[in-house]
């Protein structure tokens, strides 16, 4: 990646803080106000004394706190703070985290973290939040371009894909375990729901009064629903994306095949792969060619026993990866 000069906005600091201070300062003026004077006799007053501290507090922010920068130059990247520019080698990036939050089983949204390695030994941590799904992806294939050192280049260009690379891919099995996993909770979530309605109505119809009996139902009806959005809906939109795994994938000096489909490398605008570390994600596998195709393929989810997934994930993302290098093809993780 040569001549990058890339400016990311990783933060909106300033505008939270300032929402936070116009809140925080017009009620603790509000409550200060309250304790005295009679708030009510003197409302216009006190109401116009809160909004106007209240927007002294979200100017103080405007002014003193700053935003954070990630500028990709050629040899390094910079991290902005204000007037404050500090510079690093791309081997400070320390990798990034990407963590889905639920509520009782419910998603409530997706917080991304950079990295970066201090000369101290220290660790500090950006919060990236900011950034759309895309932009973060792509600002995490910038500052990762030093993962391959000046060897694993030479080989990547050299000799490594001139005789060709096969990845033999056991996709029925891998299918067929996924849709047992489907198939395993959709009976005991339909079992769960079948015993929190049968409760139900047997209460109903015997008046039958027993806190015993109604917590058994409460939980019944709770689990089914939880198990419902937290396994069987992911397991099953798993299983459905998954269905064109390819049984090979062959990589040669400037050519990929997938199945039964070639792409010569002159073809291909972008390659996008989710990391073989990463566990919160479906192992999603994208190529856009050039006249704006997209095909996507699926290798699961990492799971513990590695049955749900391709076992040989890690290696041919690597491969897939270094190829691009080779081959000076666009290259992205999806982090979700």
């Amino acid at each position: 990646m040569k001549n990058i000069d890339k400016k990311f906005r990783v933060s909106k600091n300033k505008l939270m803080t300032s929402v936070l201070a116009l809140f925080g300062g017009f009620i603790a003026t509000g409550i200060i106000e309250n304790s005295i004077t009679d708030f009510d006799e003197n409302l216009v007053p006190c109401m116009i004394i809160a909004v106007s501290v209240g927007l002294v507090c979200a100017a103080l922010c405007i002014i003193f706190v700053k935003e954070y920068y990630m500028q990709i130059r050629e040899d390094g990247f910079e991290l902005v703070k204000g007037k404050k520019v500090t510079k690093y080698d791309f081997s400070a990036f320390a990798g990034s985290n990407v963590t889905r939050h639920y509520m009782n089983g419910i998603y409530t949204g997706t917080s991304r973290e950079i990295q970066i390695l201090e000369s101290s030994g220290k660790t500090t941590k950006i919060n990236a939040n900011n950034l759309s799904k895309g932009s973060f992806a792509e600002l995490v294939t910038y500052l990762g371009q030093t993962r391959f050192t000046q060897a694993h280049d030479i080989e990547a260009t050299a000799e490594y894909f001139k005789e060709g690379i096969e990845f033999q891919i056991p996709n029925e099995k891998i299918v067929k375990a996924n849709k047992k996993k489907v198939i395993g909770w959709t009976a005991f979530v339909v079992a769960l729901a079948v015993l929190f309605i049968g409760m139900m109505i047997y209460s109903l119809i015997t008046k039958y009064d027993s806190t015993t009996f109604f917590v058994i139902m409460i939980f019944a009806g709770l689990g089914a629903l939880i198990e419902l959005f937290m396994e069987l809906i992911p397991a099953a939109v798993t299983y459905h994306k998954m269905k064109n795994m390819p049984a090979r994938i062959r990589i040669d000096e400037y050519s990929l095949t997938i199945g039964d489909k070639t792409f010569i490398s002159s073809s291909i605008l972008n390659i996008m792969l989710v990391p073989a570390e990463y566990t919160i994600l479906t192992r999603d596998f994208i190529v856009i060619t050039k006249n704006n195709e997209k095909i996507k393929y699926n290798f699961g989810k990492n799971d513990l026993k590695g049955k749900l997934t391709y076992a040989s994930y890690d290696k041919l993302s690597s491969a897939i990866e270094v190829w691009c290098i080779a081959n000076k093809i666009n290259f992205m993780q999806i982090l979700g």
